[in-house]
């Protein structure tokens, strides 16, 4: 094998390398939920009344569970990694 060659399969390895530390890195440190937390809304509607869409009850459904964890009634997210210390 050559010297030129060499060199480039070793750079292509630190490359591969150095972007699996950093993708590991990211997915580690992405806040996950913990613990249960339960989220309801319910609400009336009426004949004829338009259905919301999925992404607006995606979007409710978020907006609702942020308020839980600003009301202290669910614990917010952490990063990943703190699991694999607790």
């Amino acid at each position: 094998m050559t010297r030129d060659r060499r060199r480039a399969l070793l750079a292509l390895a630190s490359l591969a390398v150095i972007t699996a530390g950093v993708s590991f890195v990211f997915w580690a440190t992405r806040p996950v939920p913990h613990g249960e937390c339960l989220v309801a809304h319910s609400r009336v509607s009426t004949i004829g009344s338009k259905q919301p869409s999925g992404r607006e009850l995606e979007e409710l459904a978020q907006r609702l569970y942020e308020e839980a964890i600003a009301d202290g009634r669910c614990e917010p997210p952490w990063p990943r990694w703190r699991t694999w210390v607790d």
